[in-house]
């Protein structure tokens, strides 16, 4: 290394250089003074007190400060960061910038055996109070070795903004955190991008600390070809409509079995493809289900793969005698032809017609989440003889830049993002009666899409249903499109405010507006929403603010 004046001596040593080698090359852990290298689930090197003298790295905090940092707000996301620091003019972010690019970019090649060319990319991360980046695997067909250099001291694990590092599981599919290291001023964290490379910063906890980091990526030449590996989808349970008749009446709201109503219903759905219904359950009937589904006899166990979604889901069979019945209710053939009625699609049985269903019942607490992924990596291994509950995962889950197959999507949440205009059709209808507004939520899109030039800006609903721009998509093709129904339990706090403002969001990633229907968390309001397979539903994380556990029963109609 030609620049003696930035890295610390340690870097520089023929020992520490065999040292790393051989501890690199091997399958063991390894640690000294200023070393250590972890092998599983995936390979990681730490080298601490990088940089020779600390007042460089206060000079480059200084410089920083002086420049914007951009609020960076996705599902997969949030926390702030610069532009690329090539671009920089100061003095110390030029010299870090060129000895990464040269001195570092070399040492790496000599040392780990990984071809690299002269790109490298830098910038400077700042997480704040519940600031996160969610499992992701970094992958792309140029992407060699992922590092992190760390700028805050007296960060501890109370904090949170720990770098987790996930196992895999047989699938292929990431699993639990198995390692977590906590940031240490003044060390440079590195590792190999490999397909199993997933990772997340876990949320910031602290009230007062910002982690703060330079991190990029050394590049090499592209891989040969290159190709996400297949992942199986999460298995998806068919139910078919049960034979035996449930009365409605005693479950559903009288307004929303009028005749009358039911007709609006489904202009309002043909025209807006959902439709929000205020107070839709009897009162009794949903404080009933509402206190039944608190029950300490419910098992509940935490789904994922964690780079799709992070949530947990209950056993049918540990519920309530109330709570079952209430999922035999939309199971049943009567609840099967009043969303018939409601919506017009076909999904009562004929000769020529399975209509068919998924159902689940979820739980929400602090850390859950849904993410957006790439559908078209998935292995569809649904299993239509098994009658448990599972997940439909109609979310989609895309890893942070890691995806060269897909396009790349911009769902940033902005302040200054305008409302839908109220000619909008993704609007809901308010329907009314003599007593009371029994429909609600103006529909609009508090969210700003953008997308690269390749997407499409086509409007995404046509004659009333919501369809996907992919061509490939095969269910589609074939005609297939779904309805989800979705009914959410204390979503409120003791006061009545609900305990977040964000929403359930139906994203087409390919779109230019992608945010097609946003949910708000309302307690006892049924919404249907008709969609495209490749139409995604999505639930963003929620922070350490949130308190206790909602609830959200969905069930997934396939025409």
């Amino acid at each position: 290394m030609a620049n003696q004046k930035l890295f610390s001596e340690h870097i520089y040593d023929t020992k520490f250089q065999e040292e790393f080698k051989k501890h690199w090359h091997s399958q063991g852990d390894f640690k000294s003074a200023n070393l250590e290298i972890i092998s599983k689930p995936f390979k990681v090197c730490k080298i601490s007190n990088f940089l020779r003298d600390e007042k460089i790295l206060e000079n480059l905090k200084s410089e920083l400060e002086c420049h914007d940092y951009i609020r960076k707000d996705l599902d997969l996301y949030q926390f702030e960061k610069t532009e690329d620091l090539y671009h920089f003019t100061d003095k110390h972010i030029q010299m870090l910038n060129s000895s990464f690019r040269n001195d570092l970019r070399s040492w790496m090649s000599r040392n780990t055996n990984i071809e690299l060319n002269e790109k490298v990319l830098m910038s400077s991360a700042r997480y704040r109070n519940t600031d996160y980046l969610l499992c992701h695997d970094d992958n792309t067909v140029d992407r060699r070795i992922a590092y992190i250099l760390y700028l805050t001291a007296d960060w501890s694990e109370k904090d949170g903004g720990t770098l987790d590092l996930f196992d895999m599981d047989e699938k292929g599919s990431p699993g639990k955190v198995v390692k977590s290291l906590i940031p240490e001023y003044n060390s440079l964290v590195f590792f190999e991008v490999v397909e199993n490379s997933y990772h997340q910063v876990s949320e910031i906890l602290s009230h007062d600390k910002c982690r703060w980091s330079i991190n990029g990526w050394f590049h090499g030449p592209l891989k040969k070809d290159f190709r996400k590996s297949s992942r199986y989808e999460p298995v998806k349970t068919f139910l078919e409509p049960n034979s035996t008749k449930v009365n409605l009446h005693s479950w559903v709201s009288n307004d929303y079995l009028k005749p009358s109503i039911m007709d609006q219903i489904q202009e309002d759905v043909e025209i807006s493809s959902y439709t929000f219904l205020k107070s839709f359950l009897k009162k009794s009937v949903y404080q009933q289900i509402a206190n039944d589904i608190r029950s300490q006899d419910i098992s509940w166990r935490m789904i994922g793969p964690p780079d799709i979604c992070h949530y947990e889901i209950a056993d049918e069979q540990t519920l309530p005698k109330l709570l079952r019945d209430f999922c035999d209710l939309f199971k049943s053939i009567s609840f099967f032809q009043l969303l018939k009625k409601y919506t017009g699609l076909d999904l009562v049985p004929e000769k020529t017609k399975r209509p068919k269903m998924t159902l689940e019942l979820q739980r929400w607490s602090s850390g859950c989440y849904t993410l957006l992924y790439d559908k078209s990596l998935l292995k569809d291994t649904s299993d239509e003889s098994t009658l448990a509950l599972t997940s439909d995962f109609s979310t989609n889950e895309i890893n942070l830049d890691t995806n060269n197959t897909r396009r790349e999507l911009k769902r940033e949440r902005t302040d200054g993002a305008s409302p839908v205009n109220s000619s909008d059709k993704r609007k809901v209808a308010r329907y009314r009666d003599s007593q009371s507004d029994v429909g609600v939520h103006s529909g609009k899109h508090e969210n700003s899409v953008d997308v690269d030039e390749t997407s499409s800006s086509s409007d995404d609903i046509f004659n009333g249903t919501l369809v996907n721009d992919s061509e490939d998509d095969s269910a589609s093709e074939n005609g297939e499109f779904l309805l989800d129904v979705i009914i959410q339990f204390h979503t409120q706090d003791a006061k009545g405010t609900p305990k977040t403002e964000d929403t359930i969001d139906f994203v087409n990633p390919g779109a230019q507006e992608g945010v097609l229907i946003q949910i708000p968390m309302q307690d006892n309001h049924l919404c249907l929403v008709y969609r495209s397979v490749m139409i995604c539903r999505l639930h963003k994380y929620l922070n350490h603010f949130y308190d206790g556990y909602s609830y959200t029963f969905i069930c997934t109609y396939y025409e």
